[in-house]
């Protein structure tokens, strides 16, 4: 019995770190960098790298922070640990991909007060057993990663006919969606239509 309640409780941090509760296409969190960066696939690539080293690293330090502390105080200190986090996150990625900092420029240092840890660390993660908080940190990334590299390929196939800068074949291009406005009404249909078809999936499964 308690197998197949941790197996369920496995496959719903799954479903919801990847779908039912997608990060961007669902909640619609720190979706400013995709609208502003995530034009091609390239730079949706080191946004995630820098999205995904802070968010993970500042989450797992955070959580030993001690819950008997007032709740404003702790707020700061996790901005302060992801303050921390960002130093070893930019020398890290200025190796990696040394045009990468410059790429993401002030989202970088941003990201310290994303969503994940201002809001999502009190509300749901730091309510959770270590081994959970930790599932469910991992695949939340992941499915905010995954939603913004899939997003960012289509906008730049759309945008320039091309994919990691490499021509497709497409047709026509559509120049708008380069642009912020443009990049912000694609996410809007993108979100549309994921969570119509969540909506189906639902009402098949029943």
């Amino acid at each position: 019995m308690s197998n197949s309640n941790d197996n369920n409780s496995f496959r719903k941090i799954i479903q919801n770190g990847l779908l039912n509760k997608n990060p961007i296409l669902v909640s619609g969190m720190v979706i400013a960098p995709v609208i502003v960066l995530a034009n091609n696939f390239n730079d949706a690539v080191m946004l995630v790298a820098a999205f995904s080293l802070i968010t993970f690293f500042t989450l797992l330090l955070s959580s030993f922070v001690p819950k008997s502390i007032v709740y404003t105080i702790r707020i700061i200190l996790y901005t302060l640990i992801g303050a921390i986090v960002y130093i070893p996150s930019v020398m890290l990625m200025e190796y990696f991909m040394p045009e990468g900092v410059e790429a993401i420029g002030i989202f970088f240092p941003l990201f310290i007060t994303n969503s994940f840890i201002v809001t999502r660390s009190e509300s749901i993660f730091f309510l959770e057993t270590k081994g959970k908080m930790l599932l469910d940190i991992v695949f939340c990334i992941i499915g905010y990663d995954a939603a913004v590299l899939i997003f960012a390929a289509l906008r730049e196939i759309l945008a320039s006919g091309t994919i990691g800068g490499k021509i497709t074949g497409m047709p026509a291009s559509f120049r708008v969606f380069e642009h912020p406005f443009g990049g912000f009404i694609l996410l809007g249909l993108f979100a549309a239509l994921f969570r119509s078809i969540l909506l189906l999936i639902k009402r098949v499964q029943k």
